[in-house]
């Protein structure tokens, strides 16, 4: 929420107009929002004179309102914000006093941080209640933003093209000081609210993230575009143009099918993706970080032919990892230990709640399985009415999609002294590839944790953006830099050594699926699915995907296979018998049958039409492999 909340305020503080001198008299402009060319908003600045405890400052006071949906899967998701800024500085750009108020939803959150002579006070609050108060030590106060600090520069005519300055802003989440580079850029004409302006480029460059934002300053020193290398788009106009919103709100997928289908995903040892991305001009390739879960080989291509990116994707989990509570040093965990706006891990009921689910739980393995099961099975899967929901609020509606799962189980993890951390990326489920939230946990080594399906020790199928409370971390940035362009296909996958080990490659369809009549041996290697020593007189056949019919004297069924996304037999009722030698729900009567079977991570249903006894007998002994039953 904080790095959310710094993001909105760094946009917001460039929207304020420059000021060479204190205005006589209360000034106004107006912008619209756009992202990846749809406008998702407007923005309008109101500054005057003012004081602050006896300092002539200027007042400014910043609104942007945004309205978008997200598309996942077809879910769509409306949210809608209402962020308000009041900032005191001076004429220079050096801040003194700043409040951000986001309204979402039913929710209302303040962020203000206060000059105090040896640095800022930061206070967080959520409806009204303090949530958390620190204090950043700093030997000066900072600069508000980019544009206050260079505008009065360019109206007085200080700065020429190749000039390079440093820039240095509040950042709240590292509790410092951020530093970027101002590079001027030849004079360029570009559209304001009444035609072409002649302009000074100022381009913005962050060496920690690599990120780039281009203002455009006239010669009044107020900026009439600002474009960065993410897709944001934000252009002067008049107040009607501005806040004419289009009427069906601006859509951003953030999911893509699989292709091909993975229902065995998750248990895969090793999986390798060719990231296909469109060209766009106006956007910056995604910097994927080096991760346990995926690294990435150099880009290939161009802006106009596309690019691909290859990555390799690891199982990330260590079993031999059995720390106790008493292991971890809090000291050197601190961080990821400390409770967050976003994440009150000290907060009586986030206590309670963790102290009850672990119970007695001796090692972190199992009191964070016990936490990961309990988070997965409780909550409501649906999407909360705010983007990013605190861990009481998620604790008190039990609701929420990947995010609010993430957010609950790393806020309970840290409330019984587990070691945890938030990740952002993209992740298979399958038959979708989409943009997730997970974790990080320490149990005696740093193993993948995910909540939403349920897991400790996650497959080979995350790609890995960043950690999103790490201030050195920019997973915003990349996710930004692939909305909207991205399309996913896995060129080969490996199976744990459990099921064989062996690697197969996904560009040759016959490499993962055989149909061998002669053999009398059907496999689809991506759904798991293994048909072997068929009777005579019995036939098989490929359907779709994921599914095998099979026929004979006195049987025919069709067998279709799904990743589990986290379900087990619970969901049918539990077992009631075996199938293939595993548990199994059975059902059906006389020659009808229907078998569910949880294995290997996959949900297995075996619909049979008709069947004598023999036949179901010999139809187990021919599905075994798909179950890992066989001698």
């Amino acid at each position: 929420m904080t790095r959310c909340l710094a993001a909105l305020a760094l946009v917001a503080l460039l929207l304020a107009p420059a000021r060479a001198d204190t205005p006589a008299v209360a000034t106004e402009r107006h912008y619209e929002i756009l992202r990846n060319g749809q406008k998702v908003g407007h923005c309008s600045v109101t500054w005057a004179p003012s004081t602050w405890q006896g300092r002539r400052t200027i007042h400014d006071t910043t609104s942007i309102v945004r309205r978008s949906v997200r598309n996942m899967m077809g879910h769509k998701d409306t949210f809608s914000t209402t962020t308000t800024i009041d900032l005191e500085r001076d004429e220079d750009g050096t801040l003194w006093w700043q409040r951000i108020r986001v309204d979402e939803g039913s929710r209302v959150l303040v962020e203000e941080a206060t000059w105090t002579g040896a640095g800022y006070e930061h206070v967080s609050t959520v409806d009204g209640v303090e949530h958390k108060r620190v204090t950043i030590a700093l030997d000066a106060p900072v600069m508000a933003d980019s544009e206050a600090f260079i505008g009065p520069r360019v109206r007085r005519g200080e700065v020429k093209p190749g000039d390079a300055l440093d820039l240095r802003e509040l950042d709240v989440r590292a509790q410092g000081a951020h530093v970027t580079r101002l590079v001027i850029l030849p004079p360029e004409e570009v559209e304001g609210e009444a035609g072409k302006v002649r302009c000074t480029p100022v381009r913005q460059e962050d060496a920690a993230s690599g990120s780039e934002l281009t203002l455009w300053i006239d010669a009044d020193g107020a900026f009439v575009q600002l474009r960065d290398d993410q897709g944001n788009h934000y252009r002067r106009a008049t107040r009607a143009v501005a806040e004419e919103m289009p009427v069906k709100p601006a859509e951003y997928s953030i999911t893509t099918p699989s292709s091909p289908t993975l229902e065995r995903i998750f248990t895969a040892a090793k999986v390798t993706v060719d990231l296909h991305l469109q060209g766009d001009p106006h956007r910056k390739l995604p910097d994927l970080p080096a991760s346990p879960w995926s690294r990435a080989g150099a880009p290939r291509g161009s802006d106009e032919a596309g690019w691909v990116i290859p990555v390799e994707l690891s199982a990330y989990d260590d079993l031999s990892a059995k720390a106790t509570f008493d292991d971890v040093d809090r000291a050197a965990f601190a961080r990821d230990l400390e409770p967050t706006v976003l994440m009150p891990c000290d907060h009586p009921d986030l206590v309670r709640t963790a102290k009850r689910v672990v119970g007695d739980a001796v090692t972190l393995r199992e009191a964070a399985h016990r936490l990961v099961r309990w988070v997965y099975t409780r909550l409501q899967k649906q999407s909360p009415d705010v983007n990013e929901a605190t861990a009481l609020e998620i604790l008190r509606d039990m609701q929420g999609d990947c995010s609010e799962h993430c957010v609950l189980f790393v806020a309970l993890c840290r409330a019984a002294g587990i070691p945890a951390r938030r990740c952002s990326g993209y992740v298979c489920l399958g038959t979708q590839w989409g943009s997730h939230a997970w974790a990080e946990i320490w149990i005696g080594a740093w193993v993948s944790a995910d909540p939403t399906t349920g897991e400790i020790g996650g497959g080979a199928r995350y790609l890995f953006f960043g950690y999103q409370d790490r201030p050195d971390s920019f997973p915003g940035v990349v996710s930004s830099r692939i909305t909207g362009r991205i399309r996913l296909v896995t060129t080969s996958l490996t199976a744990p050594e459990a099921e064989g080990g062996a690697t197969y490659d996904l560009t040759d369809p016959a490499a993962h699926r055989t149909s061998d009549a002669a053999a009398r041996r059907y496999v689809n290697a991506l759904a798991g699915i293994e048909a072997h020593d068929l009777p005579d007189g019995w036939t098989a056949r490929h359907v779709g995907a994921a599914s095998l019919t099979l026929q004979g004297p006195g049987v025919y069924c069709s067998l279709s296979v799904m990743a589990d996304q986290g379900a087990d037999l619970a969901m049918w009722g539990g077992a009631n018998g075996s199938f293939c030698g595993v548990p199994a729900r059975v059902g059906g009567h006389g020659k009808r049958r229907t078998v569910i079977v949880h294995s290997r991570r996959r949900i297995v249903q075996v619909s049979i039409a008709e069947t004598t006894d023999e036949a179901y007998e010999a139809l187990q002994k021919v599905l075994a492999r798909t179950f890992g039953s066989a001698p």
